[in-house]
């Protein structure tokens, strides 16, 4: 879910994302989420709404050209 996320994300130039009427799953998905570094800023607003801020800068870093740190998301090397 994290490469779609990140996909749709660098594809539509997201700054962030509103999950509206969110599940535990997704309260789950998104923290996870921030733990790779997607997500910069994960809160709930009035309203059962999550906001999740996108990091920017690491989404760049995850699509330079050498694929680095992409390859190392997918393998589950990361800190």
């Amino acid at each position: 879910m994290t490469l779609t996320h990140l996909f749709l994300i660098h594809r539509y130039k997201v700054s962030a994302v509103h999950y509206v009427s969110p599940t535990e799953d997704n309260r789950d998905q998104t923290q996870k989420m921030k733990t790779h570094g997607l997500f910069c800023d994960v809160h709930e607003e009035v309203g059962h709404i999550i906001v999740a801020n996108v990091d920017a800068e690491r989404v760049l870093d995850l699509l330079a050209p050498d694929r680095k740190q992409l390859e190392d998301l997918i393998h589950k090397r990361y800190p």
